[in-house]
């Protein structure tokens, strides 16, 4: 009963990306069209086959009478399944490293102790008050507007959150609060933090990428395997925050751009995620070119995320994020359950690549 009865949500989830104008959105406006029974037909084989709705159907242009062109696709769930039985229990031992990534304070810290680059720690949140690490005291949440002395610029972001989610901007100046630069009341803020939340130092990025887009802080995602003693380079991409938006995340309506391993440099169009957009070939906000775009320090910040891998060799593959600022790479995070839907939208041949690293 429980089979049939996911079954039938997966059909009903189906319809509904089928019939939504804007989930349905094409990506290739300019080729030939199937049509919407064939469309329906496969996105139903593709429940059946993997138990699943394919919610980057329109993104891997397989409603094109090309079909998918060359471009090779796995379901989520399966490369979920890959990813995670190598993450969640490593062979080299009976305990998982993850934890170390999953949590944004003790992630940072470590990063600190490595003096690998990283955003500074400033205080941890929560609804009744702040805990100032510095010196670990201790005040209540009025405090922030109480002593007008204080003048923060940050950025808060739960301490297990995923794709951006909760994460706001925070400034505190002369006994006011501000979010997105929105005055707001310290009750406002205390809606917000639901849970226990990290307060870090503003990324000032470098002015290149504030001149690609400059109300978020754009981070390339770069993906490393830990294969047989070393470290080895899988792919990047470029995340760009758009249409107003403070984060950058692909989830919460960012463009996603390859990179060339070689160059540094941006390649070919940028994508919105399904319900945010299509391809674009210039920023929607900024009007500058995607592709052959330069990203500054691009080589220095993989070489920083190899470093870090290697110190992590308990997880086999990690997708970093990665700020530039004006002098240098930052690294924000490190996530052992990175978005496969990104790559495989972005290159040709990531299935296969991708399930060579797990026959090494």
């Amino acid at each position: 009963m429980r089979r049939l009865r996911r079954f039938r949500w997966l059909v009903l989830e189906t319809i509904k990306l089928v019939r939504n104008p804007l989930l349905s959105q094409s990506y290739y406006p300019e080729e030939e069209r199937k049509s919407k029974f064939s469309i329906w037909l496969d996105n139903l084989l593709w429940v059946i086959k993997n138990n699943e709705v394919n919610k980057l159907y329109y993104a891997y242009g397989m409603d094109r009478k090309a079909g998918l062109n060359g471009l090779e696709v796995m379901s989520l769930k399966k490369f979920g399944y890959i990813r995670d039985k190598e993450n969640l229990f490593p062979a080299i031992s009976n305990y998982s490293y993850i934890c170390i990534l999953r949590d944004k304070f003790i992630f940072s810290q470590l990063l600190k102790s490595l003096d690998i680059p990283t955003p500074t720690n400033l205080a941890l949140l929560n609804k009744e008050g702040v805990t100032w690490l510095a010196d670990m005291r201790q005040t209540p949440l009025e405090y922030l507007v109480e002593n007008e002395s204080l003048n923060i610029k940050g950025f808060s972001k739960e301490l297990a959150g995923i794709l951006g989610k909760g994460a706001f901007p925070l400034q505190v100046a002369h006994g006011k609060l501000y979010i997105k630069n929105e005055e707001v009341t310290v009750d406002q803020l205390r809606d917000k933090v639901d849970g226990l939340y990290l307060l870090q130092e503003h990324i000032d990025q470098h002015p290149q990428m504030n001149y690609l887009y400059p109300s978020a802080v754009n981070t390339i995602r770069v993906v490393t395997f830990f294969i047989n003693g070393k470290v080895e380079v899988f792919c990047a991409s470029l995340r760009i925050g758009a249409k107003g938006r403070s984060v950058d995340n692909w989830a919460a309506g960012g463009i996603v751009v390859g990179v060339d391993m070689k160059t540094g440099n941006l390649t070919g169009e940028g994508l919105f995620k399904p319900g945010y957009g299509g391809r674009v070939t210039n920023h929607p906000d900024t009007g500058v070119k995607l592709d052959g775009f330069q990203i500054p320090f691009f080589h220095e910040g993989v070489k920083k995320v190899c470093e870090l891998h290697s110190y992590l060799y308990g997880i086999h593959s990690v997708g970093w994020d990665v700020a530039i600022t004006p002098n240098g790479p930052t690294i924000i995070e490190g996530n052992d359950n990175w978005d496969g839907g990104i790559p495989m939208s972005l290159e040709k041949n990531f299935k296969s690549r991708f399930l060579s690293y797990y026959s090494k």
